[in-house]
């Protein structure tokens, strides 16, 4: 586990073993099925400037990567405001785009996941390949798909 400091003296806490990705762990909007971050808590857990989120925001929607929900609330001074909110994938679609600390080291995580994951499929492959060969008595593989 890693403790990554982000603004306001608060710890963000980012797990990097066992295949979890907990980032959401803190953040606070929440339905039945998924957890939310909104433009803030992005911007705080990359440790990036709100104009440069903004900036890489627009071109994640122009670009079709990102589509946030869209959540009505009312402000401190009274004013109904429309909030973004991202799930976890587009969380990570963004820090794809940053290069702040945190958002490389997320990104190193990510493709260290996908590989592990695509080294496990072609392995899996490898061994069903190999069961079906035994259980239809073939020994080249080319036979297995006539």
């Amino acid at each position: 586990m890693s403790n990554i400091k982000a603004h306001g003296g608060t710890f963000i806490n980012t797990h990097f073993t066992d295949g979890e990705l907990s980032i959401f762990k803190d953040f606070g909007v929440v339905d039945s099925t998924q957890r939310f971050a909104s433009r803030s808590q992005v911007s705080e857990l990359y440790q990036v400037p709100r104009k440069t989120l903004a900036d890489n925001i627009r071109n994640l929607k122009q670009d079709g990567l990102i589509n946030p929900a869209k959540s009505r609330h009312v402000a401190k001074d009274g004013k109904v405001r429309i909030q973004e909110l991202f799930t976890l994938n587009e969380v990570v679609a963004i820090g794809f785009r940053l290069r702040s600390d945190v958002a490389i080291k997320l990104q190193s995580y990510a493709i260290q996941l996908l590989s592990e994951k695509i080294t496990t499929i072609q392995r899996e492959k490898q061994i069903l390949e190999l069961e079906l060969s035994h259980s239809w008595n073939k020994t080249d593989i080319k036979d297995l798909y006539r």
